[in-house]
């Protein structure tokens, strides 16, 4: 049976949508978006809403509707959300003011499942032997009309999602993964994400290839870049790539041929925009100066004896913690139910937070699932309890 597409572009068509899917008990939801690829920002371009009869494509770009008119559906409690790997779909929700809740993602379940992680469209062809088609994820969402393919695609991403959770729920029914998959849902409605910056446009590693007055010279470089590229609405590499970033930086005293250089901007190749280039070129050095900051210091100091000693008591406390408690117990976890349930349960990642004391409150499975698997190995758990509350 083929599936009814229905682009909504405008308030009227929106009011009907929406008028659809608040009566149904259960709608699957997909975002595609833009991350600083073909425009500045964390931008939305596109909802789709597969209601089990029609699929709907809103179009957030659309002048003609107000898109935060779809935001209680998606808040509603009373309407589960199907969904798969939604953490970036509500970063971007959560930054537009949509706070999702009563979500079912179809990834958790599969991977408490025993499935390893994987793209949807290869979870489809695992699961339920259907290929949805070629990928267009790197499409330009911004397209209007969307084209055939987009819209293809598009509609494959949330098509196939009621039967993908009805399938994992069979599978998970009476066993433990059931009651797992629900707190791991129930717990995305406690993230939030409104006050994270989306762009970190600065990024500490970057100081290594710098001097002290070098790096204070190119973060005033990166934010004046930043700014430039908002005004342009161009992903900040676009403007000006970081090469070219890197090397006014390091020749703020002898100067460079602005219009000359490679990796810019053909728009802001511009004797305005080269004397802007020189002002702060000129008022970096001058701060620098004034900070006391060094040419022949590096930018990114080494570690202190108190910072060393503390990486090297981490790495101590992370080996010896592993090697008698949290190794076994996830090689048990692994015997009984799966060593890709194993991996998603306890990461590697997971097991260095939880020592150190970075992974935050512990899930109440994961706790009864350590203290049990523990207790059949025979393994004494006092001296990681206070690591597991």
């Amino acid at each position: 049976m083929d599936i009814p597409i229905k682009l909504v572009s405008n308030s009227d068509e929106l009011e009907l949508c929406i008028d659809q899917l608040s009566s149904k008990a259960e709608i699957a939801f997909d975002l595609e978006f833009d991350k600083n690829y073909y425009r500045f920002g964390f931008n939305l371009c596109l909802i789709q809403v597969f209601d089990g009869e029609t699929c709907y494509l809103v179009d957030p770009l659309s002048r003609k509707l107000n898109i935060s008119e779809i935001f209680p559906v998606l808040e509603n409690r009373n309407i589960t959300k199907i969904c798969f790997s939604v953490d970036e779909d509500l970063r971007l929700l959560h930054s537009i003011g949509c706070f999702p809740m009563n979500l079912h993602d179809i990834d958790i379940a599969s991977r408490l499942l025993n499935y390893p992680a994987m793209s949807l469209t290869n979870l489809l062809i695992e699961v339920l032997d259907t290929d949805p088609g070629e990928s267009s994820q790197r499409s330009n969402w911004y397209t209007r009309p969307l084209t055939k393919k987009q819209i293809s695609y598009a509609a494959n991403d949330v098509l196939h999602l009621p039967e993908l959770k009805k399938t994992l729920k069979s599978m998970a029914a009476g066993k433990p993964a059931e009651s797992w998959i629900k707190e791991e849902n129930r717990l995305l409605e406690t993230l939030d994400y409104s006050n994270i910056a989306n762009n970190h446009i600065i990024k500490e590693k970057d100081k290594r290839e710098f001097n002290e007055v070098e790096w204070h010279i190119y973060k005033k470089l990166v934010t004046w870049r930043h700014d430039l590229a908002r005004k342009y609405n161009k992903p900040d590499f676009q403007l000006i790539n970081k090469q070219s970033l890197a090397t006014l930086a390091k020749n703020a005293s002898s100067g460079v041929e602005w219009q000359s250089m490679t990796g810019i901007y053909k728009k802001i190749k511009t004797s305005q925009y080269a004397n802007q280039v020189n002002s702060l070129l000129k008022d970096g050095r001058n701060e620098a100066n004034d900070l006391g900051l060094s040419e022949s210091q590096p930018a990114q100091k080494p570690l202190t004896r108190e910072e060393h000693r503390k990486i090297i008591s981490d790495k101590k406390a992370i080996s010896e913690h592993r090697k008698v408690f949290f190794d076994p117990v996830k090689n048990k976890i692994a015997e009984v139910y799966g060593a890709e349930t194993a991996n998603f349960v306890l990461s590697n990642r997971t097991i260095a937070d939880i020592i150190t004391g970075q992974y935050g409150q512990l899930e109440n499975y994961k706790k009864e699932l350590f203290y049990r698997c523990a207790a059949e190995l025979g393994l004494d758990t006092s001296a990681v309890s206070d690591l597991l509350t």
